[in-house]
């Protein structure tokens, strides 16, 4: 080869100079056609940053990372820190809908302009030449994902970076990131390599970033921030309050002051499985559809495996079988639920049949000891298969008496994803009632990837919203006593049908703006998943086998993955207000639809599926103080020492016990302080340990006033005609008794009076008009068995409606001159409904109806009608075993209270009545 001739050798050049001419020229065009790179300002560099995320950066809003030197800013890039307003978003946030008034936005400082997005806190490397002038841009990462919050005020010290987010005219949270704190160098090399692969996914380093957040309870309108050496310093809402976060333990030192009820947090940070972080990585690298296969496979090879290690069904911890609650005579059982009818012929031995699991009630409730009527565990299970063309299919279903139980919805720190401010905490609520915890799914950390539209479902915890509630969403809403609601959002059942935004705005200055009254957070804590019933539940009637039910989900599309057959859990409420919890190791949708729809379920929300870790857990306290947990079934996901006992990454529904110590509390509003309310001395609908009525004295204008308590859901109101109402020419005859069906659950009377001769006040009875409706004053309206007090007039009578018009004495909080009207020194009443809908009505003998209406504003009561038709008839409340007795007609007018065995407390979110 040494000796090859010269000729030859520029003979093969020659024959390839083209080649290399034409690579020549492809290459200067190339070069020639890329724009140039960027000068080495402020806007150009900003300009370029805008570029690379699809919109918008601020000279202002970007900050460099310390230097790696020269050959690594020029090979790799060095880091820089930026705020920016990516393109256009598929999820529409309260800027887009529902932006406040000016007066109620918050300072330019803390608002996004007029037509700009919110921003988010971006990472990139940027390749410098020696003069620093940029060449090329890499490795964007979105570091905080806030699509409806704003991120602002960045400011960074070393590793450290800190930024506030702001949505709904106020400040919703403060991120503290030290990146580079994520490294692991103590742990196993496994772990430690999939941290530094979920390092560089998430913030472009394999040392990842260490988060600590701060959360309010009522959010300032503004924030500065500043870093020193070891801390984060924050001035606070317009007076500057002053805050320090310390960066390395993470306390939070208000200075004693802490009006805005902050609290810090440092996020926990989870090392993904392998399969996760193979998702995580093809969802990146190749996208959506990728993320997408990569889950199918893992669910596939997951499914194989335990095909292989099959077990046993699950073997409960039971308390044998669960006979019906003994009831007095005349009065229903409500619990166990009925038997499940099976699908499959022949059934399973047991198949359908409730059994009483663990763990128990309290062995003795103080004053109650030897109840019959208590049942002895608020927790049954059975086993069902919902599919007779797939008998080996089996769900397995706990049904939970909400009367003893109540809920508490916690966020974990890592899903749902916020998309307004800080993460939840992941931890266990502080109760030592605790029993136990229901596994809610997880949502994805790549919006990217699978299941992003899923992002969009709200959860709000603690009246602060980690992602705002979407309308027409199934939601599951638990309020501030426990009590869960199943439905489509938003509904009118105890929640204010206002924006949503209008909850989470700084209190208004004047009375008369929107939120006058003071600060206030959501009263509710919300999650939303996808439902498992169509509108109007035809399909769910049939396989129920009871065409009356009316399942009450939202109307979503199917979900992706609908079809796989994987381990699948739900949760819904039944007609007798009971909780079902159903989960099955292998389902798909429509097998976990038809087994809700044949336990009785009425509405529900799916919880997820695989690889969400899924299923119920119950919780022990140990005499050391700690908590052990123990699945329901073995086979379910769901890790009670990694997701239950201590801090959770998803999110969790929590049930604890009503009382740990005595009976429940009294399920209604008993207001006022100083009122000593005692369990009234006549007849109660059962349970004996849940009483509905309720009395107290209280003394005004120097007289005593008896007010009767009655509990909502505990009663159905029956309006009935007095003998002595006059009765029109060619009017209808109006029902002057309850059916008689119902009189044996009577338990009170109430007396409303009677019409006059002469222009008699309207009275309409199960909707027939027997008075004419006048239009004047107040009306006393029974809708559905539930008590409401409106204004007179623009009310259109509904089939079965009762109603009479009584003297509006209160309107809006505020007594009415009507009330001071001197009359007659006699027997005087006066109602009101809570917003519970609990009744309260106060009787005393007076001569004007002040007393008794004085006593219900006291008590909360925001309207109140005083009870007399206009013939100035003796007020009374009869009781049943009371004296004087019970009767079943009057002369005067009546409201019977029918009594209702306590049902359990779970509920449908229904649209509101109108007025």
């Amino acid at each position: 080869m040494i000796g090859r001739p010269l000729s030859t050798w520029a003979d093969h050049l020659r024959g390839r100079l083209p080649i290399a001419l034409g690579v020549a020229v492809v290459g200067a065009a190339a070069r020639l056609s890329t724009p140039s790179p960027p000068a080495r300002t402020a806007d150009a560099i900003a300009g370029m940053l805008g570029e690379a995320i699809g919109g918008s950066v601020s000279p202002d809003d970007f900050v460099w990372e310390e230097r790696g030197g020269f050959l690594a800013d020029a090979l790799l890039g060095r880091r820089v820190l930026f705020l920016g307003v990516a393109g256009p978003r598929d999820v529409a946030g309260p800027r887009d809908a529902e932006r406040a008034p000016d007066s109620e936005r918050a300072p330019d400082a803390e608002r996004a302009p007029e037509g700009r997005g919110a921003a988010d806190l971006y990472r990139a490397r940027v390749r410098l030449t020696r003069s620093g002038r940029p060449v090329s841009l890499s490795d964007v990462r979105n570091l905080t994902e806030t699509p409806l919050g704003d991120d602002r005020n960045l400011v960074a010290r070393g590793r450290r970076v800190a930024v506030t987010t702001s949505a709904f005219g106020a400040v919703q949270g403060i991120t503290l990131l030290d990146l580079g704190g994520g490294a692991r160098p103590g742990a196993p090399l496994g772990e430690r390599l999939r941290a530094a692969v979920d390092g560089w996914l998430e913030t472009g380093s394999a040392d990842g970033a260490s988060r600590t957040e701060i959360s309010f309870a009522s959010p300032p309108a503004s924030a500065r921030l500043d870093l020193a050496d070891e801390a984060l310093v924050m001035a606070l809402g317009p007076e500057a309050l002053p805050a320090a976060l310390s960066a390395g333990n993470g306390e939070l030192d208000t200075g004693g002051s802490d009006p805005f009820g902050a609290r810090a947090h440092r996020v926990p940070r989870r090392v993904p499985s392998f399969a996760e972080l193979a998702g995580l990585s093809a969802g990146r690298l190749l996208g959506p559809g990728a993320a997408v296969a990569v889950e199918r496979l893992a669910l596939a090879a997951g499914s194989a495996a335990a095909g292989l290690r099959a077990g046993p069904d699950a073997a409960y911890l039971t308390h044998g079988p669960a006979s019906p609650e003994p009831a007095p005579p005349g009065w229903p059982s409500l619990w166990p639920p009925p038997p499940v009818q099976p699908a499959v012929d022949p059934p399973l031995p047991g198949e359908g049949a409730w059994v009483l699991v663990a763990p128990s009630l309290p062995p003795v409730l103080p004053g109650i000891e030897g109840d019959p009527q208590r049942p002895a565990s608020p927790f049954a299970a059975t086993t069902i298969r919902p599919d007779p063309q797939r008998p080996e299919v089996r769900v397995h279903l706990l049904a939970i008496d909400t009367r003893h139980i109540k809920f508490t919805l916690q966020a974990g720190f890592e899903a749902p994803r916020p998309t307004v401010g800080p993460h939840g905490t992941g931890t266990l609520p502080d109760a030592p009632a605790l029993r136990g915890a229901i596994g809610l799914g997880a949502r994805p950390r790549d919006p990217d990837a699978l299941h992003a539209e899923a992002e969009a479902l709200g959860m709000v915890v603690g009246g602060r919203p980690l992602v705002p509630p979407r309308d027409g969403a199934a939601t599951l809403g638990v309020d501030a006593s426990g009590r869960p609601y199943f439905g489509a959002w938003p509904s009118g059942a105890g929640v204010e049908r206002v924006p949503w935004a209008l909850w989470q705005r700084p209190a208004a200055a004047s009375p008369g703006e929107p939120r006058g009254e003071g600060p206030r957070r959501f009263p509710w804590s919300l999650w939303q998943g996808p439902s498992l019933f169509e509108a109007g539940g035809a399909a769910a009637a049939r396989a129920a086998g009871d065409a009356a039910l009316s399942p009450g989900g939202a109307t979503l599309s199917p979900g992706e993955g609908d079809d796989l057959v994987v381990e699948r859990a739900a949760l819904c409420a039944t007609d007798r207000g009971l909780v079902v919890h159903a989960w099955g190791s292998a389902l798909d949708a429509a097998a976990l639809r038809a087994a809700l729809a044949r336990a009785g379920c009425v509405a529900g929300v799916s919880l997820g599926r695989a690889p969400d870790p899924l299923g119920v857990a119950f919780l022990s306290a140990q005499p050391d103080g700690r908590l052990t947990a123990e699945r329901l079934a073995p086979a379910m996901s769901l890790a009670p020492p990694a997701h239950v006992t201590s801090a959770s990454p998803g999110p969790f529904l929590y049930f604890s016990s009503r009382s740990t110590d005595g009976p429940p509390p009294p399920d209604l509003s008993l207001p006022g302080d100083r009122v000593g309310w005692t369990v009234d001395g006549g007849a109660q609908p059962p349970p004996a340990w849940s009483p509905a009525v309720y009395a107290a004295d209280t003394v005004h204008l120097g007289a005593q006033v008896r007010v009767h308590a009655f509990a909502p859901d505990r009663f159905l109101f029956r309006l009935r005609a007095g003998s002595r109402e006059i009765s029109p020419r060619n009017a209808p005859k109006l029902a002057a008794e309850v059916p008689e069906d119902e009189r044996q659950q009577v338990v009170a009377a109430i007396g409303v009076g009677a019409g006059r001769r002469r222009g008699p006040r309207g009275l309409a009875v199960d909707g027939t008009v027997g008075l004419r409706l006048r239009g004047e004053g107040g009306l006393l309206l029974v809708r559905r068995g539930r008590v409401e007090i409106r204004p007179a007039g623009g009310v259109e009578l509904a089939p079965g409606v009762d109603a009479t018009e009584l003297p509006l004495t209160a309107d809006d909080g505020r007594l009415r001159p009507e009330a001071r009207e001197i009359g007659t020194m006699r027997r005087r009443g006066a109602a009101c409904a809570l917003e519970d809908g609990t009744l309260l009505v106060a009787t005393t003998t007076f001569d004007s109806d002040e007393a008794t209406t004085e006593a219900l504003l006291d008590l909360g009561c925001a309207r109140v009608v005083a009870l007399d038709r206009g013939a100035h008839r003796n007020a009374f409340v009869h009781r049943a075993s009371g004296d004087p007795a019970l009767q079943q007609g009057y002369e005067e007018t009546a409201l019977f209270a029918v009594g209702l065995a306590m049902p359990g407390r779970a509920r449908r979110l229904m649209v509101a009545a109108p007025p």
